[in-house]
């Protein structure tokens, strides 16, 4: 597809928006691999995990996150035991003298949408989660933090790539109260 693309302009950049690896039998039968491996060669360039892509367990998720060869990014999935961002936060594409920052964001419903199980260690304690506090504004800052690192690297575009949802029951983490609750984006 991108090679496709590239026919009408240089300037293409393949995006997934997570839940990738799940849903299709050839994803579940291979845990996801067989996917990633059709992400590579199609030649995927920006990724943000999905509630879906922790199904098969986090062991695996970071198995198939290794072998994505764009990798993921994503502003809010925090290794709580450092208090860091498991992947980095936004990816930076360069179109002739134009930069674009990409900032990945992934629903803190992720936690509930999959097996909390998984985001825990052996005692029950949670080890990985997505910024869900303080009414929101955990992912909002979060996400702001990321705009605001992605624009003084000299983005002169940021472009929001969520995994959030859109429903009166995912308040306040839906794409609509991100949106409201930051400034710098440009789409």
């Amino acid at each position: 597809y991108a090679a496709e693309m590239r026919k009408a302009t240089d300037y293409v950049t393949l995006v997934d928006v997570g839940d990738a690896v799940q849903g299709a039998a050839l994803g579940t039968l291979s845990k996801g691999e067989y996917i990633v491996d059709i992400m590579n060669q199609v030649g995927y360039d920006v990724a943000v995990p999905g509630n879906h892509e922790f199904d098969y367990g986090m062991d695996q998720f970071f198995n198939l996150s290794k072998a994505l060869k764009s990798g993921y990014i994503c502003a809010n999935f925090m290794d709580l035991r450092t208090n860091k961002p498991v992947f980095d936060a936004y990816k930076m594409v360069t179109y002739g003298d134009t930069k674009v920052a990409y900032v990945g964001i992934d629903t803190p419903e992720s936690i509930t949408k999959s097996t909390p199980t998984y985001f825990q260690d052996n005692t029950g304690k949670f080890i990985y989660g997505f910024c869900a506090g303080n009414n929101g504004k955990e992912l909002y800052n979060a996400v702001q933090s990321a705009i605001d690192a992605a624009k003084t690297a000299g983005a002169d575009y940021v472009l929001a790539v969520g995994h959030l949802g859109d429903d009166a029951q995912s308040a306040p983490w839906r794409s609509a109260d991100v949106i409201a609750n930051v400034s710098g984006l440009t789409a």
